[in-house]
């Protein structure tokens, strides 16, 4: 935790990174919901020892709510299994499931796992559902389809060999910065372009409905929070 770091607010949303920090800065706001702080943990592997400094943080005891969401990766039943254990190691409340909440003592704990309806995946996985009729999405598509054509895939534990091009590692976000990279005005980003740029990702569409239904539903915030 930042040595300037301060608590604003009652009620938190911890995520990864800058790029979540960006989208659901747009989310919220979409939402009309401005009573929540978004903590950036600096990347997955800090959710342990961020939480820790979290809860010893002055002021803590004033905090009502605060949920966690990360990215599924490779497995959303381990990332769950993960962060569930994290918080019955530091006492807290424990949700039984992805995009549930768990009560005690005055304070509400939510986890929701990217992209939600999938067993792997990522917040860019999530992105690309919401954009997956649009035109330059199609265009995207078969680039990468070109690419996967005239490039080896590089296996798990496979060495590289010197000099030779592989098909992009995450496929995820390789189709995505083909997307932004396709729109009119490049975003370099998906938490950018979500954040900065009207029309790029209909915080409206469908795709969406279970990650706004956690964040005012589940969690309970509203714009009047």
């Amino acid at each position: 935790m930042d040595e300037n770091f301060e608590l604003k607010q009652q009620n938190l949303l911890l995520v990864e990174g800058q790029d979540e920090v960006n989208f659901f800065g747009a989310l919220l706001k979409h939402l009309n919901i401005e009573s929540v702080q978004i903590v950036g943990v600096g990347g997955k592997d800090n959710f342990k020892p961020e939480l820790q400094a979290l809860l010893n943080i002055s002021g803590f005891n004033d905090v009502k709510s605060y949920a966690i969401i990360r990215d599924a990766d490779r497995s959303k039943a381990n990332t769950l299994k993960s962060i569930k254990g994290l918080l019955k190691k530091h006492k807290q409340p424990v949700p039984p499931d992805h995009a549930e909440t768990a009560t005690a003592n005055n304070l509400k704990v939510g986890i929701f796992i990217m992209p939600g309806n999938a067993a792997e995946g990522m917040l860019e996985d999530l992105c690309l559902q919401a954009v997956k009729n649009h035109t330059v999405l199609k265009c995207a598509d078969d680039y990468l389809a070109c690419l996967e054509t005239n490039l080896e895939t590089l296996a798990n534990g496979q060495e590289k060999e010197p000099g030779k091009q592989y098909f992009p590692k995450n496929r995820a976000k390789a189709r995505m910065h083909s997307f932004l990279a396709g729109m009119h005005e490049y975003i370099p980003s998906v938490g950018e372009a979500a954040y900065k740029k009207e029309g790029y990702f209909d915080l409206t569409a469908d795709a969406f409905k279970e990650l706004r239904d956690f964040l005012t539903y589940k969690m309970g915030w509203s714009g009047s929070t």
